[in-house]
């Protein structure tokens, strides 16, 4: 089956590498690189713009940031 789920992202205050993701209750803490090439590069327009996104993740990419 393939689900999606959503992911909160937002910038670690104080960084500008560094993002934060709520997934399932648990916040995880990555370089903006690491999930810039998991999400790709339209992610970052959002971050940017705004300071946080939602993003839809698949079952692979959930696997990447495991």
């Amino acid at each position: 089956m393939n689900e999606t789920q959503p992911i909160d992202c937002m910038w670690v205050p104080g960084t500008n590498d560094r993002v934060r993701l709520k997934l399932a209750g648990h916040m995880l803490e990555y370089r903006l690189s690491v999930i810039a090439k998991i999400f790709g590069a339209r992610l970052l327009d959002d971050l940017y713009l705004r300071g946080r996104t939602t993003l839809l993740s698949s079952p692979q990419q959930r696997a990447l940031l495991a």
